[in-house]
């Protein structure tokens, strides 16, 4: 192991943190997980786009995901967006990847935007989707002072080097009753590592052999003092796309809701909108099927 006077100290500024695994430490004062591994330069560039993601993760190549996300992910992410803002809206997703959530947003009426580090993932972006992605730091964009009314972060907050002065700029650039959504790995406090490998749990993924990338891995805990700390106190969970995530959208004052119908009537005012929502439709009768083969076997009430 590595000297710990020259590891990374928790978001949260706590000086004591405790032995978790060989590659995390864990602050016991606000509930998260802490990297022992240096961030390494350059991570996220043309080659994590292309190798790191197939060799090192196993994940399909970013034109098979840009496919198989549209559908999927996207479409999960959407429906939890509809659920707090119906369009228009202004939108900026941090991270976006491939940009398919970004073309979804916009098809669905937001006015949407992203934002990648690599070069190279951004022109993919905009030359898949025709999308409009930025590259470089969130911090260095030409953004000003509530330019937004959502900022959007999936599997992005646990990559952060200083998560607190990331999401503190975003902060800035949203709207007075402007909303964060949230999509990070979840670690469940009372589950000791030695319980983690017993069970084989999916977690897992996010630790082993990722924790250079993986910085800080969050619980339900510690994202309610870290938003708190921005100024977003207000957290509203709901069920994520895979069950070792957790989704939630942040909110200055209590987050509002919407329903169904209004989403839908919202979507079917558009042309293209139409489209969305038959790519909704799908996936909504796709969970229904889930949930009914859940209940069939006995795995949920």
């Amino acid at each position: 192991m590595s000297d710990t006077s020259t590891e990374r100290a928790c978001w949260c500024g706590h000086p004591a943190l405790e032995p978790y695994s060989d590659e995390y430490r864990v602050c016991r004062a606000c509930g998260t997980l802490v990297s022992r591994a240096p961030r390494t330069a350059g991570l996220y560039n043309q080659e994590y786009w292309t190798e790191r993601q197939t060799q090192h993760h196993g994940l399909p190549a970013i034109g098979e995901r840009a496919r198989l996300d549209l559908p999927g992910r996207c479409t999960h992410w959407l429906a939890r967006l509809l659920a707090v803002r119906l369009p228009p809206a202004r939108v900026l997703e941090v991270g976006c990847a491939h940009g398919g959530y970004v073309a979804l947003l916009g098809w669905a009426g937001y006015e949407a935007t992203g934002t990648e580090l690599s070069p190279w993932v951004a022109r993919f972006a905009n030359e898949t989707f025709g999308v409009t992605v930025l590259a470089g730091p969130i911090e260095s964009q030409p953004f000003q002072p509530g330019s937004f009314d959502i900022i959007i972060l999936n599997d992005v907050i646990e990559h952060l080097a200083d998560p607190v002065a990331t999401l503190g700029h975003c902060a800035t650039l949203l709207a007075k009753d402007g909303l964060f959504v949230i999509q990070t790995p979840e670690y469940i406090e009372h589950l000791g590592y030695e319980q983690l490998r017993a069970s084989n749990d999916l977690f897992l993924k996010h630790m082993d052999r990722n924790n250079e990338e993986h910085l800080y891995l969050f619980s339900r805990r510690s994202a309610g003092i870290f938003f708190s700390r921005i100024g977003f106190a207000h957290l509203d969970f709901s069920a994520p796309v895979y069950s070792y995530d957790m989704s939630f959208v942040a909110g200055r004052g209590p987050v509002p809701s919407t329903d169904t119908a209004s989403a839908d009537e919202a979507l079917a005012r558009r042309p293209v909108g139409r489209l969305v929502l038959a790519l909704l439709d799908k996936a909504r009768e796709s969970a229904d099927r889930w949930w009914a083969v859940q209940r069939l076997e006995g795995r949920k009430e």
